[in-house]
């Protein structure tokens, strides 16, 4: 089968692009035609040509790093409702490769557009949820420091009110961002999207709740490459690790503010994520002076020095402060062996049983998470204990194997209702 993956970049940044090469590079019974913005940082493909202009640039790869005119924001505002050049180059990349199927996953700055490439040539479409864009207008159910369902609740009006547009903060963004929105709805675009997969079944619910069929919004749980060979022992070293976006709505003010309550006094942690931003420069000095031989921002680091960092760590921390999307790092911490410490909040619920792979603990609860790390410190047969479930209940239910399993029923369970479906 020959699938187009549509995806805003061609290089790994976040989820979306781990998941968009995972499947790529170990799904070899399929043939996969990338379409993505032409960023100068993507990997090289002959497909490059069929790419759409970034809107701020090759160069410049999120917002804030936009340097455009009045007329380039408002030709940047019109394609995020509805982007032409998108539409035009995937329907030539279409014509000329005949791909089976459409695969979207992180495809939101091209807005409806590719969907209407794709109905115009009769491509089936699955859509892949990496967030919440098409039932929030800034993506997340999140606003303020804390988890907000009012778009799902009142409408898209209370994002103009709110000021929710995408990951900006303003009236007018908020009013682009609910005008597509609106627009999407209107046109009744998500009934030509033959499947949309929720990586976990909190997702599938609010999709549910947003008004999607639920039907066409399959749960198929995100996978994780696992290690082959045996979990190494949990060190003696109380070490413990963060992984991800140093962003708002991960929580890492509540980590840092934890760390300083911990009750031992030999503990590090490791921070490793894209640390240049202003936000994560302001974590970084916001650290007590007490405090900053013992944690450490790595900043980006590669696969490598991940899997080496979780082999040093005593347990990983997610204490996000948003309803997370079953998280990449979380499966990946639990299948080296690793017990989770993550806030109550959306998928994580469903990804870590308190108590037995890991700890749970009420989000943006310092002191209730600085308890839950001592306890693992002061516990450590009962930390490896835990740390080997969690690596079983990945192999178990988030293989691999299991998850390209799924999703190759699916593709085809969706290529064979559009052939057998009616001429229109």
């Amino acid at each position: 089968m020959k699938i187009v993956v549509v995806n805003r970049n061609y290089f790994v940044t976040g989820g979306p692009e781990k998941y968009m090469f995972t499947v790529m590079e170990n799904f070899q019974r399929h043939e996969f035609i990338p379409f993505c913005c032409a960023f100068k940082q993507n990997r090289e493909t002959p497909y490059s040509t069929y790419f759409v202009t970034p809107p701020g640039g090759e160069g410049n790869i999120y917002f804030q790093e936009f340097r455009m005119s009045f007329f380039q924001k408002l030709a940047y505002a019109t394609d995020s409702i509805y982007h032409r050049q998108a539409r035009r180059n995937l329907d030539r990349l279409i014509k000329n490769e005949r791909p089976d199927l459409a695969l979207l996953l992180n495809a939101v700055y091209f807005s409806d557009s590719v969907i209407d490439a794709c109905r115009a040539n009769n491509i089936p479409i699955v859509c892949r949820l990496s967030d919440f864009n098409r039932v929030c207008a800034n993506y997340l159910l999140y606003r303020d420091g804390k988890v907000c369902e009012e778009c799902l609740e009142h409408g898209l009006f209370r994002a103009v009110r709110n000021r929710c547009g995408g990951y900006q903060r303003s009236t007018l963004a908020a009013a682009v961002k609910a005008a597509g929105m609106w627009l999407s709805r209107v046109r009744k675009i998500y009934d030509h999207v033959d499947f949309f997969i929720a990586p976990s079944a909190f997702t599938r619910e609010k999709m549910i709740k947003g008004g999607f069929d639920p039907d066409k919004v399959v749960h198929i749980p995100t996978m994780v490459k696992a290690p082959s060979s045996q979990p190494k022992p949990l060190p003696d070293a109380p070490e413990v690790l963060f992984v991800g976006r140093l962003s708002h709505e991960k929580g890492l003010p509540t980590l840092l503010s934890a760390f300083g309550l911990l009750r031992n006094d030999r503990a590090r942690l490791t921070i490793i994520g894209d640390d240049t931003s202003p936000y994560a420069q302001g974590l970084k000095a916001s650290v007590p002076d007490r405090l900053r031989g013992r944690i450490i921002f790595k900043g980006f680091q590669d696969q490598e020095e991940i899997r080496l960092a979780f082999e040093r760590a005593c347990c990983f921390v997610a204490p996000s402060n948003w309803y997370e999307n079953q998280p990449n790092t979380v499966l990946e911490g639990m299948s080296f062996a690793r017990p989770a410490v993550v806030s109550d909040l959306g998928s994580m619920r469903e990804l870590v049983a308190d108590g037995v792979t890991g700890y749970r603990f009420e989000a943006g609860n310092a002191s209730r998470l600085a308890e839950r790390l001592d306890d693992l410190f002061a516990n450590k047969r009962k930390a490896q204990a835990m740390g080997l479930r969690a690596r079983r209940y990945v192999l178990r239910n988030h293989s691999l194997e299991r998850h390209l399993g799924s999703l190759d029923a699916l593709f085809r369970r969706c290529v064979d209702q559009r052939r057998m479906a009616p001429k229109k």
